[in-house]
C-alpha cells in the first residue's frame, strides 16, 4: 500500500480509537489510539511500513504497560475505600434470610440496604454478619451472631401495647352503661294505641 494512504490509515486508527475510549471505561483503546499516533506520525516521516507498524505495536505495548501501572496504583489499599468498598470490615444486620440456593439475601449495613451473600451456607434474618468483599453489587459477608431473643423481623409491624386492667374495666363499664341506658329508654316507651 502507498505510504500516504497509510498516513490517513493510522490517523483513523488513532481517532477511532480515541473516540472510543471517551465512551468506555478503563482505558482499554486509549493504548491503540497511542500507538495509532505514533505510527501516523511515522508515516508522515516516510518512514516504511514495517516501522510504522512496529511502532503501533512498540507504542501501543508501552502505553498499556504505563496505564496498568497507574491503575494499580489508583487502587492501592491504603488509599481510603469509596463506594461500596467502605463497608468492608463492617458489621451489618440481616433483614431477609441468605440463601444461596433460593438466591436470597439482604442486609442492612449503617443506613444502606444491600443484596448479599455468604460462602459459609444460609443465615438467618435478624443475625449479625461481617462484610468481608465486594462482589459486583453483593455485599459478601460472614457469620458472626445469631439474632437476639427479642429481635423483630424487618417489616413486621411491631404488637401493639397491652391496655392496662383499669383501661379495659372503664371501657367495659361504659358500654354497659351504654347498652343500659339504650334498654331504659325501650322500656320507658310503651306502644302506640290506635
Amino acid at each position: 500500500m502507498d505510504n500516504e494512504l497509510w498516513r490517513w490509515v493510522w490517523v483513523a486508527v488513532a481517532m477511532v480509537m480515541g473516540l472510543g475510549e471517551i465512551f468506555t471505561a478503563g482505558f482499554f483503546l486509549a493504548p491503540f489510539a497511542i500507538g495509532g499516533v505514533l505510527a501516523a506520525v511515522a508515516a508522515w516521516l516516510d518512514f516504511p511500513g514495517g516501522v510504522q507498524w512496529l511502532l503501533f505495536f512498540a507504542g501501543t505495548g508501552a502505553s498499556m504497560l504505563v496505564l496498568r501501572r497507574f491503575m494499580g496504583r489508583q487502587d492501592s489499599p491504603d488509599d481510603l475505600p469509596v463506594g461500596s468498598y467502605r463497608y468492608v470490615g463492617m458489621e451489618a444486620r440481616v433483614i431477609e434470610d441468605i440463601d444461596l440456593v433460593e438466591n436470597t439475601g439482604r442486609v442492612r449495613v449503617e443506613s444502606d440496604e444491600w443484596r448479599a451473600v455468604t460462602d459459609t451456607g444460609p443465615v438467618k434474618e435478624g443475625s449479625l454478619v461481617r462484610v468481608i468483599a465486594v462482589r459486583g453489587t453483593k455485599l459478601l459477608v460472614e457469620f458472626v451472631e445469631s439474632p437476639p431473643h427479642d429481635y423483630v423481623p424487618h417489616g413486621a409491624a411491631p404488637a401493639p401495647a397491652p391496655a392496662s386492667v383499669a383501661e379495659a374495666a372503664s371501657e367495659g363499664d361504659a358500654s354497659d352503661a351504654g347498652a343500659v341506658e339504650g334498654a331504659q329508654d325501650d322500656d320507658t316507651q310503651s306502644p302506640r294505641s290506635e
